[in-house]
């Protein structure tokens, strides 16, 4: 073979290999591609699927979050039970601590208004009467007014007690009322101790309407009375709750004395 054939010849065989190898090559950038192609094709479709399943998926709300504390409770003081055990007629007690209010107050559904003005707890008939209220009144001390009656006894029971308020420092140093009832606890703060006439409070105010409360309040400060005394800063609205209780004054037969508080505080009792 002659020199000029064999270069013919290496050059057909380096065309040749060069062929191959770009073949090659094209054939590996190929395979590169698809690969490439298929794994975010993969990887598109796990994400389509993650995203129906999202939507598809049924949400549950979240329980929403109470931000109101739980109602405070207090032992029950007094054992209803046994009181209903003497008169189912005891719906209520009233303590005023440090004197000898400590009974319970009462309310006749069946008898005339008075009927416990002169029946005692027990039953019994004549002095010294009971603690008690008038049907006009609701048993749940929930009317803006709700007026408790009872003797002005000589030895300072049941409401006897009620002449030391005129002591500015009596007053200032007594000024809370507890009535318990069967399933909660009433706390009072006295507001005032006047010398009233003997007008009949329900005749005179409309003691179920919440606009009474200012319009009695007006009503007793106006009183020019030296005995009166009233606390310090006192602020009485519509929506306020007061317990009046009320007794005889022994000189003063045409006149009661009444010492007015204010509801502060309402909690639940549990045995």
């Amino acid at each position: 073979m002659t020199k000029r054939k064999q270069t013919r010849q290496r050059k057909k065989q380096n065309r040749l290999l060069i062929g191959i190898i770009i073949t090659l090559l094209v054939l590996l950038f190929g395979i590169n591609i698809f690969t490439i192609y298929q794994a975010w094709k993969t990887q598109q479709n796990r994400t389509e699927d993650t995203s129906r399943d999202i939507k598809n998926e049924k949400v549950t709300p979240a329980e929403p979050v109470s931000l109101e504390e739980p109602e405070e409770t207090v032992p029950q003081k007094i054992d209803f039970q046994a009181l209903w055990a003497i008169n189912t007629d005891a719906y209520a007690f009233i303590e005023i601590p440090g004197t000898q209010v400590y009974y319970p107050v009462m309310q006749s559904s069946i008898q005339e208004e008075n009927y416990y003005l002169n029946v005692t707890f027990e039953k019994v008939a004549g002095l010294p009467g009971s603690i008690f209220t008038q049907m006009i009144n609701a048993k749940d001390f929930l009317d803006p007014i709700t007026i408790i009656y009872g003797h002005d006894m000589l030895d300072g029971s049941y409401f006897g007690e009620l002449k030391n308020y005129i002591d500015r420092a009596f007053f200032d140093t007594h000024r809370e009322i507890y009535i318990y009832l069967p399933d909660r606890q009433l706390r009072y703060e006295i507001i005032a101790e006047v010398v009233f006439d003997d007008s009949y409070i329900p005749e005179i105010l409309d003691i179920k309407n919440p606009a009474s409360v200012p319009e009695f309040m007006n009503q007793i400060v106006a009183i020019p009375e030296p005995q009166n005394q009233f606390a310090e800063g006192a602020i009485i609205q519509e929506e306020d709750k007061l317990i009046v209780l009320s007794t005889c004054i022994g000189d003063r037969p045409d006149h009661r004395r009444i010492i007015v508080a204010k509801l502060a505080d309402d909690k639940k009792t549990e045995y």
